[in-house]
């Protein structure tokens, strides 16, 4: 692993971790600021390595792209601002299923990418990241289709 992608892979673990911790122990505020934080993280690197590289090709648009997903990301974890989640408010809830449905789709593609070989240049252990957050999300968006998901 490159010298330059030590820190952010530290910071990506501990994300990662937090938000494993909220989901186990059903406190959502953790999870919320992991991937935010996380949306932040993704989002800074790719947009100042797309300005860096200051090219318009194909990679930078890739690049662009994906700081742009891990931005929306971002913004819909927004965690500072919390409201009180009511199950019986159908509107709200048809929302949060679409929003995790969202956060598993921007965190699924990258370790599809990785799996189908696609060199993304960045550290094997990064997709790994990922894809436990996509399965998180997995795992969220089928307890809100069983009706399952009791936010407190």
């Amino acid at each position: 692993m490159e010298d330059g992608m030590l820190v952010p892979v530290i910071i990506a673990s501990v994300l990662t971790l937090m938000c494993v911790y909220g989901v186990i122990t059903q406190k959502l505020i953790f999870t919320r600021h992991g991937l935010f934080w996380f949306g932040v993280m993704v989002f800074l690197a790719n947009m100042i390595s797309a300005v860096q590289t200051g090219g318009t090709g194909e990679a930078e648009m890739i690049m662009i792209s994906t700081g742009l997903l891990y931005g929306l990301q971002a913004v819909l974890m927004y965690p500072f601002v919390t409201h009180p989640f009511d199950n019986s408010n159908k509107a709200a809830y048809f929302a949060q299923k679409r929003i995790a449905i969202c956060i598993t789709s921007i965190n699924g593609v990258i370790p599809v990418l990785h799996l189908l070989g696609f060199d993304l240049g960045i550290p094997d252990i990064l997709p790994i990241y990922h894809g436990v957050i996509a399965l998180l999300g997995v795992g969220m968006t089928v307890k809100f289709f069983r009706g399952s998901v009791v936010v407190k």
